[in-house]
């Protein structure tokens, strides 16, 4: 099977930038001019199932809005941001009734032809909701501010270079081991507490950061 550029792409960002897409997530973001986009990414999907290079799993989650923009964004010299008010609007959107998805993950043959840590499993189904809006914040990223996207290390890949600190879900960076540029986090359920913690560790190292 020969691979597109958009196969290309869908495989090698499972494969190494983020856990997981929904058919949701990929429907739109890589069919999005097609008149029945689920039906043809599922078609092609199945095909690089059949590869080896990606595995469908069903998952329970709640199904969050697509983001479009920051809750929280921060850079060394501004003041520190309302987070009580960011606390409750992260709250406020996990109330909806959780409902089952098709995702999709990379493969240990995908990340050993592109690169990346995956393993061909989710390890934590109950973070699923959290890594399907970690997707989102990179598909956001990719639309909006796409000379970012190259730089995108994700949390699988920093974990080994950030022993003993605190894991965001991802950084701009231009090395895994590198000063990010940018720490990105996609904020769960998170209270204030939580969130001034994250704040007061990225102020006392000096980098800018933004919570979706």
């Amino acid at each position: 099977m020969r691979l597109t550029d958009r196969d290309s792409e869908i495989v090698s960002t499972l494969a190494a930038r983020v856990r997981l897409f929904t058919l949701n997530q990929i429907a739109r973001t890589w069919w999005a001019s097609s008149k029945h986009s689920h039906d043809q990414a599922r078609k092609r999907l199945k095909q690089l199932e059949d590869e080896l290079l990606l595995r469908r799993i069903r998952l329970t989650v709640v199904e969050l809005h697509e983001l479009s923009s920051p809750i929280v964004t921060w850079a060394p010299g501004q003041d520190q941001p309302n987070l009580g008010s960011a606390a409750w609007k992260m709250q406020s959107r996990w109330h909806a009734t959780p409902r089952p998805v098709s995702a999709y993950i990379a493969t240990k043959a995908a990340a050993k032809q592109f690169g990346g840590a995956a393993t061909g499993r989710l390890k934590h189904h109950y973070q699923a909701t959290h890594d399907i809006g970690v997707a989102e914040m990179y598909l956001q990223l990719r639309k909006s501010r796409a000379d970012l996207i190259q730089y995108w290390v994700g949390e699988d890949i920093l974990a080994p270079h950030r022993r003993r600190q605190k894991l965001p879900d991802a950084v701009i960076a231009s090395l895994p081991g590198a000063t990010p540029q940018l720490v990105l986090e996609f904020g769960g359920a998170y209270d204030k507490a939580r969130l001034l913690a994250f704040h007061q560790e990225c102020s006392a190292n000096a980098l800018p950061y933004e919570i979706w």
